[in-house]
């Protein structure tokens, strides 16, 4: 079905492409996002993020979109808006659409468990029938950004949609990428969204379509695509684990480190900051303190990089390499100090266990990936190894309650002055009963673990 489209859009472009040079297009029209005073890996502190289209495509044509398009499997029907700012799309009306929860998301290819998996043929129908309804609408809006602040680490983003108000969804989590970037991309991602379909989904993936009836997001890792229909677009929860996913082997193709935290800023130091998201919530004030509220952080030679775009604040696009990492766990037990100074191989430990108060959760993520957290866990402690970053443990929780933020602070900036409050040692019985439980987990569920301690 591509082949036939992308034929029939040859016929009628291909006089056009013989004479004209796409990437030359004239930039008359410039979109400018607003200048932030930012601290850069490499010492500067200033950053203009910048859009521009040419006339054509302000107005929905161009055969390069076009052409563009159709190797995507989608013909544009009658015009194609690209790129379109925020700003540009209010001016048209286009409203944020309310957050809508509830939304199924099925990933091939995850390896991480806790989503239903589908098969190649069910992700190809769905992909046949939503790029069929894209190319029958009369206008399609098409947006480029990327995951991850940093253009020397991140992945490239193309989103097709048949609503405005998909594209400002997809605004708000997106980085602006310069100009036709993802042209010279060697492994974009793509989203398409069909926010008008719902009919036919059940048929195609019959008892695992759950609750299709408000939407439904399905990604392929293998073939890079993220399919929402429906609400699925509203759902941007849904479309950060999904965007996570998929993002993750193309940042580590690039030698990047994806991982499940966040960048905390505490002074003029950042830190790599793993915590259980059920503590994150109840830590409300710890926002004001992180880059992102999202987790997400890919780690690479050159500094660091948050996910996804934030709405409170616009973090760099390169912050420093971690200053320091900060690992947060809940033992009621008191088996694990307040606050402990650990070697690489203890935090490779403790992040691949992901303790919280007898739960695990390997690296801290219970999302989907293509990454095994066994092979994450090697990365980070090879990071760590090199950078010979300091590495600390937290137990949030203080004899059967979980501390305050404030206090999480306090011991976060003890540990990063080196000073470490004196505690004293829980008896050796608790401590080797906790042992034995993340070796109880760790090796059911891997079977075989590298020489990490406790």
């Amino acid at each position: 079905m591509r082949r036939a489209l992308a034929k029939q859009l040859t016929r009628t472009t291909r006089a056009h492409s013989r004479a004209t040079d796409f990437s030359a297009f004239p930039s008359s029209s410039l979109s400018h996002q607003n200048a932030h005073w930012v601290p850069y890996a490499d010492g500067g502190c200033f950053v203009k993020a910048y859009q521009c289209h040419t006339d054509r495509e302000a107005d929905g044509s161009s055969y390069g979109l076009n052409w563009a398009l159709a190797c995507r499997g989608v013909i544009v029907k009658d015009k194609a808006f690209y790129n379109m700012t925020s700003l540009e799309l209010k001016k048209c009306g286009t409203i944020e659409a309310e957050q809508w929860s509830g939304v199924p998301l099925h990933v091939r290819g995850n390896v991480a468990g806790g989503t239903p998996n589908i098969s190649r043929a069910q992700f190809s129908k769905l992909l046949d029938l939503v790029s069929t309804h894209l190319s029958s609408v009369q206008n399609l809006y098409v947006q480029d950004g990327a995951v991850g602040s940093s253009p020397q680490c991140d992945a490239k983003v193309r989103v097709i949609a048949d609503s405005p108000s998909a594209i400002l969804s997809l605004n708000n989590i997106l980085w602006k990428r310069p100009y036709r970037a993802i042209s010279h991309d060697s492994c974009p991602l793509t989203v398409y969204v069909a926010s008008s379909i719902n009919t036919n989904v059940k048929e195609i993936l019959g008892k695992v379509s759950g609750q299709a009836s408000v939407g439904l997001a399905m990604a392929d890792i293998e073939r890079s695509s993220l399919i929402l229909c429906g609400k699925a677009f509203a759902s941007s929860g849904v479309i950060k684990d999904a965007l996570c996913a998929l993002a993750a082997p193309v940042l580590s193709a690039r030698a990047g480190i994806p991982l499940s935290g966040r960048l905390l800023v505490l002074h003029d130091s950042v830190n790599l900051f793993f915590a259980p998201e059920e503590i994150i919530k109840s830590l409300g004030g710890i926002q004001e303190n992180l880059i992102s509220n999202d987790t997400g952080t890919v780690i690479f030679s050159d500094g660091s990089a948050p996910f996804f775009a934030s709405k409170c604040s616009i973090p760099p696009r390169i912050l420093k390499k971690p200053a320091s990492v900060i690992l947060v766990s809940s033992d009621s037990t008191t088996a694990l100090p307040l606050v402990s100074q650990i070697s690489p191989g203890q935090a490779a430990y403790h992040f691949l266990a992901g303790y919280n108060d007898g739960k695990f959760v390997p690296a801290y993520n219970r999302a989907p990936s293509a990454v095994d957290p066994l092979a994450l866990a090697n990365s980070l402690l090879f990071e760590l190894k090199e950078s010979n970053t300091p590495c600390f443990l937290i137990n949030a929780n203080d004899g059967g309650k979980l501390i305050s933020c404030a206090e999480l602070i306090k011991l976060v900036k003890s540990a990063l002055a080196n000073k470490l409050p004196e505690r004293k040692a829980a008896p050796d019985p608790i401590v080797g009963d906790l042992k034995r439980k993340y070796k109880s987990f760790l090796l059911g569920k891997f079977l075989k673990l590298p020489e990490f301690t406790f």
